[in-house]
């Protein structure tokens, strides 16, 4: 079982081909589990960048903990996603696997994940760091933008503009429920947010 785990992350097409010729859902899976382990080290590592603030005072901080709801977070949000992509697929009449959607979703999430780390890293230094990390992450984003793409249309083995209906189907999906969670998540720490005193009435 050939793993491209050097190639998943800057050389994301020859990645790809690895992972189809080797045909092995094993494969996938380990690359979900890398990226995992990359994501609960840069969560872990955000804890200390971001302000301690009253807003966050219902949001633990602990680096373990955060380490380990963004290991658990990648690795099963990483194998549901590609459960609801090939059903996106399918619905598009491709030849649609439970390989390919957790395939697409791994070489999606490496670049991703090694990006956000560069960038938790650099965002130790301050504003400066910060900035060049979120160049870097910028890039590796749309490494990954590009990587999602071209993995549904090898991996479902489908043409170009199916693929990219399905894609644009995932992902709009898939930001609509992060908006909802966002919501949910604004109204669960506003409570905590101190309130400004107003001036007695005469």
């Amino acid at each position: 079982m050939a793993i491209p785990i050097v190639e998943s992350l800057w050389k994301p097409t020859e990645a790809i081909d690895i992972t189809r010729n080797d045909g092995n859902i094993g494969t996938p899976i380990v690359l979900l589990v890398i990226a995992a382990v990359l994501s609960a080290i840069s969560g872990a590592i955000l804890t200390f960048v971001l302000p301690k603030k009253e807003i966050f005072a219902k949001v633990p901080l602990n680096p373990g903990i955060v380490a380990a709801l963004s290991f658990v977070g990648v690795l099963v949000g990483g194998l549901l996603l590609g459960l609801y992509l090939m059903m996106v697929m399918r619905a598009l009449n491709t030849r649609s696997t439970y390989f390919a959607g957790v395939a697409t979703v791994a070489h999606t999430a490496m670049p991703a994940s090694l990006g956000f780390l560069i960038f938790s890293i650099l965002s130790l230094g301050q504003l400066p760091g910060m900035i060049v990390g979120g160049i870097i992450a910028l890039i590796f984003l749309a490494l990954s933008a590009g990587t999602l793409y071209n993995a549904t249309r090898e991996f479902f083995e489908t043409d170009m503009i199916t693929a990219l209906v399905g894609v644009s189907a995932f992902t709009a999906s898939i930001a609509l429920l992060a908006v909802l969670i966002s919501m949910k998540g604004i109204t669960f720490i506003k409570p905590t947010m101190p309130t400004v005193p107003t001036a007695p009435s005469l």
